[in-house]
């Protein structure tokens, strides 16, 4: 299976720090519970009883209120905010497909063509204090401690076998690093503490298997439990996997990892992602659109029960700040040329806010 047939995730996002003025700006921001606008049930037939959210919802991020501001990474423009750290300037003009925060450093993936991409990492002043050529997929842990970044992934050429996964600490370089010499779509999909979880594939369109590295026995585990994996759960305890992808459909499933057994699946959604602590799981509609979903959904990681679904226009990328709240890469139209902003969205409450203010500059939502 050709990792370049899957939706492109958006991973970080920038503000616009227009004109507004620093004052008003902080004053209007509230909490989501407290100020946020309930987005719109989208039909009659999902109407609840009063007091209870109904599931489905639309979201307009142009009526919306602004609440407080992002708790992770994102990209305006050019420049990294949110996360914990001061906002840094990225240099240059290259495409930036993915970004993070290590303690002080910016770690941030860029495309110099359409087959060269580049990890490139800056300090807390914005200097640029390493680089490493290939890299095209990134993650960073859920407790801020470690990251981990491969190549020969979806940026790749297709008759390029081998890649090479890295694992790095607080510090300029990286930590360690697994040669994988022979194999194709090559991708990070979890770090936990000093372990790494990427999927790979023996050829070309052929379906992914699942690895553990763990970097202090230096050992390489292959987990067959779970077919053409796309997520790993924070915990490492689950893996949400493709179990049907072909022309004529594709349903993903949650597979148990020390059972081996299917916990539930879903062919009316796609899933991304774990929330940090695997209460639920983010999902997209099947398949792939070049400029956003129609729908993001939040899905019980235990049960597959729907939890929330958001729709708009476009929706670009979406990551869980907690268990209880998901930032959305909303966009007015799916187009190129689009205002942006991201929505937070409360789960329990139905209620939405702008976590950023709405701007035509570039978005870029990070982990």
């Amino acid at each position: 299976m050709s990792a370049r047939i899957r939706p492109l995730v958006a991973v970080v996002a920038a503000v616009a720090v227009a004109a507004v003025a620093v004052g008003g700006l902080l004053a209007s921001r509230r909490n989501p519970e407290a100020a946020a606008g309930t987005a719109v049930p989208l039909a009659a037939s999902n109407k609840p009883q009063p007091g209870t959210p109904p599931k489905k919802l639309a979201v307009d991020a142009t009526k919306l209120q602004l609440g407080r501001e992002p708790q992770v990474p994102y990209v305006r423009g050019r420049t990294l905010q949110g996360g914990g750290g001061r906002p840094v300037v990225i240099p240059g003009k290259n495409e930036l497909v993915a970004v993070a925060r290590l303690w002080d450093l910016t770690l941030t993936v860029q495309l110099k063509g359409v087959t060269s991409p580049v990890l490139v990492v800056f300090d807390g002043e914005g200097k640029q204090v390493n680089q490493v050529p290939g890299v095209d997929s990134l993650v960073t842990s859920a407790d801020g401690q470690a990251a981990a970044y491969a190549s020969g992934g979806r940026f790749a050429a297709d008759a390029t076998a081998g890649g090479t996964v890295y694992f790095q600490e607080p510090g300029k370089k990286p930590t360690a690093q697994l040669s994988r010499p022979h194999v194709y779509d090559l991708e990070v999909l979890a770090v936990i503490g000093k372990t790494v979880y990427f999927h790979s594939a023996r050829g070309t369109d052929v379906p992914w298997e699942l690895y553990r590295w763990q970097v202090d026995k230096q050992t390489v585990t292959k987990v067959s439990a779970v077919a053409s994996p796309v997520a790993v759960s924070t915990s490492g305890s689950a893996v949400a996997g493709f179990v049907v992808f072909n022309d004529s459909g594709m349903c993903t499933a949650v597979t148990d990892l020390a059972s081996g057994r299917q916990s539930w699946r879903t062919c009316q959604y796609q899933l991304t992602r774990f929330s940090p602590t695997d209460r639920f799981v983010l999902a997209i509609p099947p398949g792939s659109s070049p400029y956003g979903d129609a729908l993001t959904a939040a899905l019980d990681s235990k049960t597959g029960a729907l939890l929330r679904e958001w729709d708009a226009s476009s929706l670009r990328g979406a990551v869980a700040e907690d268990d209880d709240h998901v930032l959305l890469q909303w966009h007015d139209r799916p187009e190129p040329q689009s205002r942006s902003a991201l929505v937070r969205c409360t789960i329990s409450t139905g209620q939405c806010e702008l976590a950023t203010p709405l701007s035509s500059e570039s978005l870029l939502l990070g982990s």
